[in-house]
Formats: structure tokens, sequence, C-alpha cells
């Protein structure tokens, strides 16, 4: 597998037809699919959003083919008419924008989520280091649907080469500036010089996103984690990550290179709750996602409050992160209490 996200012409040869392939299968076994999901979660509790689940990948599945052509499409009409690079990279990264907007509207419609953004006054100025918790695939939409789109702000990611297996994420994703990382290379010097040079290219409506945890949050990885701590005996990050039972120990190299490479650009964190339950599409099937109130939380720390020197800038994004964990666990309160409220006000109504 690893030989295959590292050679693109294999890579694609595998993982367009298959999209294509996918993408076929489901449409045309929609007449079978529908009843059959549709029955399994009338009769099984662990299958209730089955039907819901299986729209929002035939869904995704479609994005996907959508992109490949479009993306076929751009590239070929730069050749043919000659276009400047400047318009072939924004119509890419417009691609980009309606690939993450249709998910998440499709998400929003199917599973009946509810958003809820606080904070929208850190949005505000020019692109910033984005440094957002990373609990399900559903969130990785935030920085976009959330921030950038709204801004009119490009989006460059740091993401883990596995990501390449995705067609889109590939094409699109390597048109624009952006580093796909490989998080075994034996030497990571190379990949944190990428990073750097990604930042140092940056403009000012550029933003540059990069998850810090390194994986998605689960209780597993988190015991494992500060099992890891625990052997190497780093007291200081042994003692954050002891109490931060809803987010994992930050690996701060990455945005360390980001910092260094874009040192006037602000930092932007982002908190969210709601997404805990489906960390993956397997989740989904049991209702993980349904009726979720997602919470998202933005801060902002201007440029001029980050430390210059490497210790200081370490312990300054280690007490970010611990307000990370505050703020999460704030988000959290906010919706048992709503949730509560609103069981009473539908006690009260039924009473009447």
């Amino acid at each position: 597998m690893i030989w295959v996200t590292q050679n693109t012409f294999y890579r694609r040869l595998l993982s367009i037809p298959l999209i294509f392939l996918f993408t076929t299968l489901m449409i045309v076994g929609a007449p079978l699919w529908v009843p059959v999901s549709w029955l399994a979660g009338r009769l099984f509790s662990k299958a209730r959003s089955a039907l819901r689940c299986l729209s929002f990948i035939t869904t995704y599945l479609l994005c996907e083919s959508v992109g490949i052509v479009v993306s076929a499409l751009l590239w070929a009409e730069s050749i043919i008419a000659g276009g400047n690079r400047s318009t072939f990279l924004e119509n890419n990264r417009k691609l980009q924008f309606w690939w993450a907007e249709t998910l998440k509207k499709a998400a929003e419609g199917l599973f009946r989520l509810r958003f809820t953004v606080d904070g929208l006054d850190a949005l505000a100025g020019s692109g910033a280091i984005v440094l957002p918790r990373h609990t399900s695939i559903g969130d990785t939409i935030f920085p976009v649907s959330f921030y950038a789109k709204s801004k009119g702000l490009g989006v460059r990611y740091v993401l883990k080469r596995e990501l390449l297996l995705d067609p889109c994420l590939d094409i699109v994703g390597n048109r624009l500036p952006n580093v796909f990382l490989d998080r075994v290379a034996d030497n990571m010097s190379s990949e944190l010089s990428a990073i750097r040079r990604l930042a140092e290219d940056a403009g000012d409506t550029d933003s540059l996103v990069i998850y810090m945890e390194g994986t998605r949050f689960s209780q597993k990885k988190r015991a494992r984690i500060v099992d890891l701590l625990r052997q190497r005996t780093d007291a200081a990050l042994l003692d954050y990550a002891e109490r931060w039972h809803n987010i994992l120990p930050p690996r701060l190299a990455g945005a360390m290179a980001l910092m260094e490479g874009a040192p006037d650009k602000d930092l932007l964190f982002c908190a969210h709750t709601g997404f805990e339950g489906a960390g993956s599409f397997a989740t989904l099937f049991n209702g993980g996602w349904m009726d979720t109130d997602v919470r998202i939380r933005f801060w902002r720390i201007p440029a001029t409050e980050i430390p210059a020197d490497l210790e200081s800038r370490k312990d300054f994004l280690l007490a970010q992160w611990d307000r990370m964990h505050r703020e999460v666990v704030q988000l959290n309160r906010q919706s048992q209490r709503d949730c509560i409220s609103s069981v009473e006000g539908s006690a009260e109504l039924a009473k009447r």
C-alpha cells in the first residue's frame, strides 16, 4: 500500500477506475440496496441509519466521479485554450470548495445535523494557520465550509499521504499547494522542509491547515499515547495528556514548521463537539450522526502574541491545546444543558 501511494501513475490507475466502478454499482444497484437497507434499519438497531449512510456514500462517490471528470476538463481546457496558471488554479480551488460544500449539505440533510458556530469574530482578517481538533471524517470540511469559503481565502493543507488514494484529493490536491505527509518517513527533516516551504509561499489570502493530533481521536488511541509518554518519562506532556480525556496530545513539529515559514500569520484554533461517535463510515450505520448538534468554536491568536523562541513557542502551543480541552468540555456541557432543556420543554408541552 505504501508503494502504491508513492507512485502517482499506478495509484491513479487503481483509484480512478475503482471510483467509477463503485459509483456505477451504487447507482445501478439502488433498486436493491434502498429497500434492503431500509428494512435492515427497521429490524436492527445497529443498522438504523443504513439507508441514510448508503445514500451519503453514494453522494460521496458521485462527488468523486464528477470531480474527476471536471478536473480532467479543466486540464484539457488549460492545454487547448492556453489559459494562464492562476485561472487554472482558481478553477481547481472552486472545484475543491464545491466538493466540500456538497458533502456538507448532503450530510446535513441526510443525518439532520445542526451546526452552531461561536467565535465568528475570530474569522475576520487575513488568512491564518488553522489548528482544528480532529475526531471524524466530518470535521475535515470545517476549515473550508466555515472559514475559507465564506472569507474568499485559499486553503493549503498538510495531510497524511494515505489520503492520496482518494482520487479527487490526489488530482486537485496536487495541483493546489498542499503537502501530503509521509508520517513514517525515516527522515522527517524533508517532510518538515516541505511544510515550511508551503507556508513561505503563502500569501495574505491563504490559510494553512494542519491537524496537530495527527489522527482522528479515539479513547484507544489516547490510552496508547499516554502509555508511550509514561515510558518516555515525558513529565510535562504526560501531565497534560492525562487530563485531556477528549483530545490527543499534539504533534508540534508540523505546526512549528508552518509558524516558522509564515511568522506573520495568526493562529486560528477550532474546537468542536458532536462528531465523536462517528469516526468512520462504519459507525454511521448505527446512527452515530443522526440528529446531532455540532458545535464549533473558533478563537484567534495574533502573530504578535506568539513567542519567538522555540521552547516558549512549544509551551505556548501546549497551553492553547489545554484551552482546546477546556473549550470542548464547555461545548459538551452546553449540548447536555440544551438537551435537558429540550426534553423538559417537550414534557411540558405534553402536559398541556
